[in-house]
């Protein structure tokens, strides 16, 4: 693995989405909020509803791109209530999606177990399948698919959420079609440890606030 890499991968996911930082400067109802609906989707991997959840704390979340407000339901990164091009899934766990591919490679840690990737190459379209778990080991195999991780530009960044501008343009390429790129592109290993890095904070949200999610919200 390339830690060098990997750090610039992570400084440059924090710079174009500083989700962390968003949240940790919220009072406590709000971080409560937003640990309320990630321990939703943790336990029940489907989006709940907005009416389960204190209005004005909502909008807030909302308006930080902390959560994503839809048809579906509520999304909150990495998991998607619209269906995306990354399928997740795991025998205890509804399939779900994810907004992006280091989304997705995050998506094990929150659910302690081995679970199902289905996607597919953004190049060439060629199918992707893997098996992974919540520790950074993912397979080195010759067919294992890279990550490509396009940073956007400061004007970009403030016209769309990340779910419909960055997400865009972080995505699964096969080998071959990986195989020309260099800056931008990052193993499977790399990346899930970017993914995981990214989304530490929310771990020690959890923990800060342990209610389990009540019947209907």
């Amino acid at each position: 693995m390339r830690l060098d890499h990997v750090e610039r991968g992570l400084e440059n996911l924090q710079r174009d989405f500083p989700l962390q930082a968003r949240i940790s400067n919220e009072p406590e109802l709000i971080q409560r909020t937003y640990t309320q609906i990630l321990r939703f989707w943790i336990f029940r991997s489907n989006p709940p509803s907005a009416q389960h959840f204190p209005e004005a704390a909502l909008r807030r979340l909302i308006a930080l791109d902390a959560v994503v407000s839809s048809a579906e339901g509520l999304g909150a990164y990495p998991f998607s209530a619209k269906e995306t091009s990354i399928r997740v899934a795991h025998g205890k766990h509804r399939p779900t999606f994810a907004m992006c591919a280091v989304d997705a490679l995050a998506i094990p840690l929150f659910w302690k177990s081995l679970v199902r990737l289905e996607s597919r190459c953004h190049a060439c379209g060629v199918g992707i399948e893997l098996d992974l778990g919540p520790c950074v080991d993912s397979p080195c195999a010759v067919d294992a698919p890279f990550v490509f991780m396009h940073f956007l530009n400061r004007q970009t960044r403030t016209e769309h959420p990340a779910c419909s501008g960055l997400c865009t343009a972080i995505y699964f390429l096969c080998p071959d079609c990986a195989r020309n790129l260099t800056d931008a592109v990052y193993t499977l290993q790399e990346a899930q440890c970017i993914g995981q890095m990214f989304f530490a904070f929310q771990t020690t949200l959890l923990q800060a606030f342990p209610e389990r999610p009540e019947n209907g919200s």
